[in-house]
């Protein structure tokens, strides 16, 4: 996620960009038929470096049925939302 006017030049770890880059690489023959995960890295150049762990799971014909996106967090801001 990209948003430098809300003072975000970049997102460490993307999970809503990773499930359908993993949805992409499957369908365009990238990510072979033999393989059904990748671990995707980012945040490395802006010194907070995340892995996403990528899994396509294929149907009969071989398109994307499943995918899941994983991996571990750490917390860097915690706050509410007051609605009144």
């Amino acid at each position: 996620m990209f948003a430098p006017g809300a003072g975000v030049p970049e997102d460490p770890a993307t999970g809503s960009a990773a499930g359908p880059l993993g949805a992409y690489l499957a369908v365009h023959g990238v990510l072979p038929k033999t393989q059904t995960a990748f671990v995707l890295e980012q945040g490395i150049e802006m010194g907070r470096p995340s892995r996403l762990w990528v899994e396509v799971i294929r149907d009969a014909a071989g398109m994307p049925a499943t995918v899941r996106v994983g991996g571990t967090t750490v917390s860097v801001i915690r706050g509410t939302i007051d609605v009144r």
